[in-house]
């Protein structure tokens, strides 16, 4: 049995021979005398196993049967002890890791979650710190239920969470709720205007009475379809009109650009900033204050493993780039092509659904600026409800 080799290997025991004599006759003494005796072996190479401290115990009966008694083998913890004892440093080491060990299993190390799709990591992190559950924290100090029960309220996303407890490691589940698609509700009468100027290429009616037809030139504000319509009887009733109206429409927008601009440069000055961070607690390793100035900041965290478990213990890297900020002259072309961007930036701002078919653009400089004009041509959807007032 397994508690009784370790019961064996903590007290110490001793494997001996047997030679000479009546082993036999030994064995028989020595059970009479009390000892313990385990594997033994009466005939060739005749032996047996006894503890330690019954070893002394077993030379009368040797004695008695005219044998002779060796030691072949000394096992269990006294010997290892004995051993060990020149290394006390080691054996005081192993010690101390061994307690240190057994306090930090108490601990929570890390903290990983999963299943968020939507929702930010760090965020989910921060509720859950503030929660009471965070590296470091007693694992016997956490109340999973409640914690759960105050982040799904802090969080109407979240349809369902758990947290487990894996060794020292907190795995918190998440599943998002699935979003349920909008449906417009349709309520009351109402038109569709245009919402902007173009001309008409394609009409989609869905409810109401179409009053433009593709080719049309239209203006913002104008009727494409009425919500009155006329039933099989010839009788008058008003509908919520609905439609896909697409108009070739024109957008204009016009950038400029300062020709003499602030530009931030890097100095060469830089400072470099570590910290040793553990169960959430930061201990610096370099004592360099916060650098004084206009400093770029960046930062770098090295977390470590072992055997795939993530540990509590990281390192962070801060890096500071001093900067200055210098005035500059760029060129005319520089100028257009920073148009060029904020003019691409523009037309991903433009109405869902819209496609741009083209664009034309200018530019000419003005007290030290570049304005740059461009005329964007674009297809789009321009229907637009407006609602029909009745008056009583």
């Amino acid at each position: 049995m397994l508690s009784l080799r370790i019961t064996r290997w903590l007290m110490g025991y001793v494997r001996f021979s047997v030679i000479g004599g009546s082993p036999e006759r030994f064995f028989n003494s020595s059970v009479r005398s009390g000892a313990i005796l385990w594997n033994i072996a009466s005939r060739r190479n005749s032996g047996a196993c006894v503890f330690a401290g019954g070893y002394k115990g077993l030379r009368p009966s040797a004695r008695r049967a005219g044998c002779r008694l060796r030691v072949r083998e000394r096992r269990g913890l006294p010997f290892l002890l004995r051993r060990l004892q020149p290394h006390r440093g080691i054996v005081a080491g192993f010690a101390a890791f061994l307690v240190i060990l057994v306090l930090l299993s108490l601990h929570v190390w890390c903290i990983d979650v999963t299943g968020n799709t939507t929702m930010d990591t760090r965020t989910v992190l921060s509720a859950l710190s503030e929660n009471g559950l965070y590296p470091g924290v007693r694992k016997s100090e956490i109340n999973t239920k409640k914690i759960e029960q105050k982040l799904m309220l802090m969080f109407p996303k979240i349809r369902w969470m758990t947290i487990n407890t894996q060794g020292c490691k907190m795995q918190v589940c998440i599943q998002e709720k699935t979003e349920r698609p909008k449906i417009e509700k349709q309520e009351g009468a109402c038109n569709v205007k245009a919402s902007t100027t173009g001309q008409v290429v394609a009409i989609r009616v869905f409810a109401g009475t179409a009053q433009v037809k593709p080719g049309d030139a239209v203006v913002e504000g104008q009727l494409l379809v009425s919500g009155v319509v006329e039933n099989e009887s010839r009788e008058t009733m008003l509908v919520h009109a609905s439609a896909e109206i697409i108009a070739e429409t024109t957008h204009s927008c016009e950038i400029q650009i300062p020709l003499r601009q602030s530009v931030r440069k890097p100095t060469g000055n830089r400072a470099v900033r570590r910290s040793l961070q553990l169960f959430g607690a930061d201990f610096p390793l370099t004592f360099i204050g916060r650098p004084k100035g206009d400093y770029d900041i960046s930062g770098v965290q090295t977390r470590f493993r072992l055997f795939g478990t993530l540990l509590p213990i990281s390192l962070y890297e801060e890096n500071w780039n001093g900067m200055r900020t210098v005035p500059v002259e760029i060129s005319r072309q520089q100028a257009i092509g920073q148009a060029k961007k904020k003019l691409s930036e523009y037309e991903r701002n433009l109405p869902e659904g819209t496609k741009v078919l083209s664009a034309q653009a200018q530019d000419r400089v003005k007290n030290g600026t570049l304005v740059y004009s461009a005329s964007i041509k674009c297809k789009e959807n321009i229907s637009k409800q407006s609602e029909i007032l009745i008056k009583t």
